[in-house]
């Protein structure tokens, strides 16, 4: 058995490890430490980063891909991340890219300083909501756009090349460190939402970052806008010793919800590990998922602006639909696939249900920001409270439905593609036959990203291949009055892939 990939291994530090697996669609994620006892085998190291970065800043630097002469570089809170991040710029330095490192922040802090320093190319170190052990870049090559497939593509084809030598010529680039990047951010913001919160009355905000990155700036952030801020575990602790920072995990959800009952709070706000995914529990303490959140600020912009557009991932609740005069436009789960059809589309706002939101002028610059979600929930929310409603009032204004969590049942990254495909091509037979599927007709599929079933009660269940980790990705909701439908369907669905043996033990679609 090869020692290669090895996390105590002598290749550890003599070869370059990047293993293929970790270039998903439109981010990097690998692991870089044992996540558990069943996993030793690490699948980059860092001479593997060093040659990453070699070849990210040779891809920048070519014509056709922007002619860039410049990187920002910024990086999670994880114990290794800071250790990723120099690896990374060693290898950008050897391409010739001037590197302008801005430290510890958040993901659309990075995105925020394109602007702000005139550097359209970034490279963020982050895993997101990935465990510890994992990490990961996100790449940015333009102003609020990062990679998509085709780059990814391109990027990897380069990592294949043989590169022993990292400084093989004379034109090593410069390196500057930015100190403020965090307070410039953070000054940015409350200078654009201050004028939206004067004569209105503020609220008792609940925050839950998870140990995370957020907790440096969004409690900051509410505080100088004058929030009375209840804070969770807002300080910063790379173990993650309560749970994982995902906005989708019914753990820091429910830890936010207790937040929220204890405190008698207005609201709950949570924020993932990079800042770049928001997540609410109301004050009544219900948890909300994001797309029901999203809706609600999509009706609030479109009863404000003319002729709105909004894209929607398919994970989305069906209600944008029905409830919204405006053109929605349904995209690719997935932040670089949406974050591009907001600007291709001209959109003013584009959601995913894991709770990635963008926002073009005159709320946001097209990136997805976690802050910025925050503060046009909560500039909704002191708005209804000058008018006697709070939070739960306006979500029961909304049609009600029964939705299921994130349901993520684990299958390997070489096979999870192979599974779906092979899931579709039941569906399509069913189609065929009679069209019944868990007791009600088949309306209509969807394709673009695995298979979006909808039914003719309104009902809908998808199930795709996670892009990110090895999982395949089960959602459903149903409109019925007790939500036995869920039940329906979930019975429906596991009788189908009973005898797909790679997919693992996942939980039931009507529990939370």
């Amino acid at each position: 058995m090869s020692n290669v990939g090895k996390y105590n291994s002598l290749s550890y530090f003599t070869e370059a490890i990047v293993e293929d697996c970790g270039f998903r669609e439109y981010d990097a994620r690998w692991i870089i430490e044992p996540v558990d006892e069943e996993t030793s085998k690490i699948q980059i190291n860092y001479r593997g980063l060093q040659k990453l970065g070699k070849q990210l800043g040779t891809f920048l630097k070519e014509p056709e891909n922007g002619n860039h002469n410049a990187i920002l570089v910024g990086y999670d809170f994880r114990k290794y991340s800071e250790n990723v991040k120099n690896a990374l710029v060693i290898g950008l330095l050897a391409s010739g890219l001037a590197v302008y490192d801005v430290g510890l922040c958040l993901a659309p802090t990075l995105y925020f300083a394109q602007y702000h320093y005139s550097i359209p190319a970034c490279a963020m170190i982050s895993a997101s909501h990935n465990p510890n052990g994992w990490t990961g870049v996100k790449m940015g090559h333009n102003y609020s756009q990062t990679f998509g497939p085709s780059r990814i593509k391109s990027l990897k084809k380069l990592m294949d090349t043989d590169d022993h030598d990292l400084f093989t010529g004379d034109h090593a680039g410069r390196y500057k460190q930015i100190h403020d990047c965090n307070d410039q951010y953070i000054l940015d913001l409350i200078k654009g939402w201050s004028p939206r919160f004067e004569q209105l009355p503020r609220l008792k905000v609940a925050v839950e970052t998870g140990n995370g990155t957020a907790g440096i700036i969004l409690p900051e952030l509410l505080s100088k806008l004058g929030f009375d801020v209840v804070p969770g575990n807002v300080d910063l602790d790379w173990d993650y010793p309560n749970f994982n920072p995902n906005p989708e995990s019914i753990p820091f959800l429910k830890a936010l919800q207790s937040l929220v009952n204890s405190n008698n709070a207005d609201i709950g706000i949570c924020i993932d590990g990079d800042g770049d995914r928001i997540g609410v529990v109301d004050n009544q303490g219900r948890i909300i998922f994001n797309d029901r959140i999203g809706l609600l600020i999509a009706k609030h912009i479109e009863r404000h602006h003319d002729q709105c557009k909004f894209v929607i991932d398919v994970k989305s609740t069906s209600l944008f639909t029905s409830e919204l005069k405006s053109e929605i436009i349904w995209e690719k789960t997935g932040h670089s696939y949406v974050k591009a059809a907001v600007a291709d589309n001209e959109a003013i706002a584009g959601f995913e249900r894991s709770g990635h939101f963008f926002f073009r002028p005159p709320f946001g610059r097209g990136y997805d920001d976690s802050c910025v979600a925050a503060l046009i929930v909560l500039w909704i929310l002191c708005e209804a409270k000058s008018n006697g409603k709070q939070l739960s009032d306006l979500l029961d204004e909304l049609p009600p439905s029964h939705q299921s969590p994130n349901i993520q049942p684990k299958v390997s990254d070489l096979i999870k593609y192979k599974v779906v495909d092979e899931i579709h091509k039941r569906i399509e037979a069913i189609v065929q036959e009679d069209g019944i599927f868990s007791g009600v007709k088949i309306k209509e599929l969807m394709t673009i990203n695995g298979v979006r079933i909808s039914f003719v009660d309104g009902s809908w269940l998808l199930i795709r291949a996670s892009s990110n980790t090895p999982n395949l990705v089960i959602l459903a909701e149903s409109f019925d009055k007790d939500g036995s439908r869920l039940k329906e369907i979930d019975t429906a669905l596991r009788n189908m892939v009973a005898d797909i043996k790679d997919i693992g033990e996942f939980g039931k679609l009507y529990e939370i």
